[in-house]
């Protein structure tokens, strides 16, 4: 199963330098170029952005282009262009597109912005304590970093 990350999630494990355990998960994760573009952006700190293109050099973070004329391209058009949608940039959009093209699950820290979307294309989102949560249940994370982890 194809685990497509938006922004929040993945910013978050970037931010308190833990994508460690996203890849005691995972064997890979997936981002849309939209996310893998923002998260380049010169307003996010270099070391950031240092250690993202680290994993995508490593493999574990791959990055998919939605292009013109395709499936994943009309869905993501749709999703920018909906007027009831106020909230969703780029980034979720995309990842929303790549999701329902590839049957994956979206890691996304605001499953009640994207609701709709999951309802209507039957996708399952997972969110940052979700993940935290599994690494508990594994033993990967003791409950005293399960703690810390949900603090931050």
């Amino acid at each position: 199963m194809k685990i497509i990350y938006d922004i929040d999630c993945l910013l978050y494990f970037l931010k308190i330098r833990r994508t460690d355990l996203l890849e005691e998960l995972f064997n890979h994760i997936v981002i849309s170029n939209k996310v893998f573009n923002s998260l380049n952006n010169p307003s996010i700190p270099d070391f950031i952005k240092d250690k993202l293109n680290d994993l995508v050099d490593e493999g574990f973070v791959k990055v998919e282009e939605i292009s013109y004329n395709t499936r994943t391209f009309d869905i993501y058009y749709e999703i920018k262009n909906d007027h009831k949608n106020q909230v969703l940039g780029d980034g979720e959009a995309s990842s929303i597109a790549i999701a329902i093209k590839n049957k994956g699950v979206v890691a996304y820290n605001n499953p009640n912005a994207i609701r709709d979307y999951l309802e209507k294309y039957d996708l399952r989102c997972i969110t940052s304590e979700d993940i935290f949560n599994d690494l508990f249940k594994k033993g990967i994370i003791s409950q005293k970093e399960l703690e810390g982890l949900l603090e931050k």
